[in-house]
């Protein structure tokens, strides 16, 4: 096969699957599984190979974050159950004031980002968010966006949240690296998107439904847990990966450091995480509707991020055994692009047409990892590039956007001026980083 048929073939591929998913409304699921088999066979792939290579490439990628992402969605279920979403949103605003509200859900959404869907932190914390922005004349267009866009960025570069965690995977990079230069990456992009959102004083009211459901909540809430108990639960996870972390690059092959390769690793320090948990819920955590209801909940919200992760390993593995990577490869060296520009780009392309930052996330990974060794970029780069990327120019073809949008009481061109532009400073600050640190030769 010649490389530009190779080259061809690829680029249809990815068309088709873009446009399987966006205009014809198919699952990613499918889309990106009927993609991997039409590109084997346009690769001359054997046939009796076909079924073998596709089990191969989705057991090899899953095998090591379906558990992961289940019980990272047991703890977010187990986080907005509970009210310690809401506690966290709360106490940062007690401790900020209101003079520095924007900042104060910023960081509620920063941290809550990190096991939450975006989505959801926007619908858990709408009703507080609504009665403060009525409270300090802070207009919706601000404080909606930044409800948002807070999480967003760390639900699209820090694990557990399932989008990086698939990534990591994909890209053969330690969860516990993931973690440490996500959180590293977010700060400053979450910081950029919150200076933006604060010069957006256009004035727009909440929507008084939410206003009332904050007022009725908070005079029926008893017994939230305490801040402390409502952020210990994430902070063990992330703290026992960091440890492992440091340990196996400080002191490799000691005894404290091969107990923490355990204690450490993603699904130890995670179902660790569930356990304490669920001290969160009182007396009630022994009841069915806590080990059954919300386990059978997490189940059905993993489901779908494990099996498009499997995919997007068929993707890859096909990829890889054709010398697509090679020819790809071989014309961005040509080209003259730094390598690290290439998943920023194609992480970014998905995103926008798809609308899916995690689908953005995972399928750039998985389209790039066949490329890293002759582009010259480490899975880290890559990592942090497909999460930046991701990030960029979130529109109306996206239901984050419209939970946002709609919930904030924004119409279209205030949703496009806060989430989206906000989106794109936040995205755009973080690739820039990634670039300066890649050319520094740190990542």
């Amino acid at each position: 096969m010649s490389t530009s048929y190779i080259l061809i073939v690829f680029a249809i591929c990815i068309i088709l699957m873009i446009a399987l998913i966006t205009k014809a409304k198919v699952n990613a699921v499918f889309s990106i599984l009927l993609t991997g088999i039409i590109l084997a066979i346009a690769l001359q792939t054997p046939w009796a190979e076909i079924e073998g290579t596709i089990n191969k490439g989705f057991a090899d990628t899953i095998k090591s974050v379906a558990i992961v992402i289940f019980l990272g969605c047991f703890l977010s279920k187990v986080m907005e159950e509970t009210g310690a979403a809401v506690k966290i949103t709360e106490s940062l605003v007690a401790v900020l004031g209101e003079k520095k509200i924007e900042w104060a859900i910023a960081i509620s959404g920063f941290i809550l980002g990190i096991a939450i869907w975006a989505d959801t932190v926007v619908i858990l914390l709408i009703p507080i968010v609504s009665t403060l922005a009525l409270k300090t004349k802070k207009s919706m267009v601000s404080l909606g966006s930044l409800t948002y866009l807070g999480a967003l960025v760390t639900a699209s570069l820090v694990p557990p949240t399932p989008g990086p965690v698939s990534a990591a995977a994909l890209l053969g990079l330690p969860v516990g690296q993931a973690v440490i230069w996500g959180i590293i990456i977010s700060i400053p992009s979450v910081f950029a998107a919150t200076l933006y959102c604060k010069t957006l004083k256009e004035h727009l009211l909440p929507k008084e439904e939410f206003v009332k459901a904050a007022m009725e909540a908070a005079s029926k809430r008893e017994n939230l847990p305490s801040l402390f108990n409502s952020l210990a639960p994430l902070s063990l996870a992330i703290i026992l990966i960091m440890i492992n972390t440091v340990l196996n690059l400080v002191i490799p092959g000691t005894g404290i450091a091969n107990f923490f390769a355990f204690l450490g690793s993603p699904l130890a320090a995670l179902l660790a995480a569930c356990i304490y948990s669920l001290t969160l819920t009182g007396k009630n955590w022994k009841s069915k509707t806590v080990l059954n209801g919300w386990a059978d909940s997490a189940m059905e919200s993993a489901a779908m991020p494990i099996i498009v992760t499997g995919m997007g390993g068929v993707l890859a593995i096909f990829i890889k055994n054709a010398g697509v990577a090679d020819q790809v490869a071989e014309v961005i060296v040509n080209a003259g692009i730094p390598g690290i520009i290439i998943p920023i780009v194609i992480a970014a392309i998905i995103h926008v047409v798809t609308g899916s930052n995690s689908l953005g996330v995972m399928t750039a990974a998985a389209l790039v990892q066949p490329l890293l060794d002759t582009i010259g970029v480490s899975p880290l780069a890559a990592f942090l590039a497909c999460g930046t990327g991701a990030l960029m120019f979130k529109h109306g073809n996206s239901s984050g956007f419209w939970v946002a949008v709609s919930m904030s009481n924004m119409d279209i061109r205030q949703g496009m001026k806060g989430v989206s532009i906000g989106a794109t400073i936040a995205g755009g600050v973080g690739a820039i980083l990634t670039v300066i640190l890649y050319m520094a030769g740190i990542i």
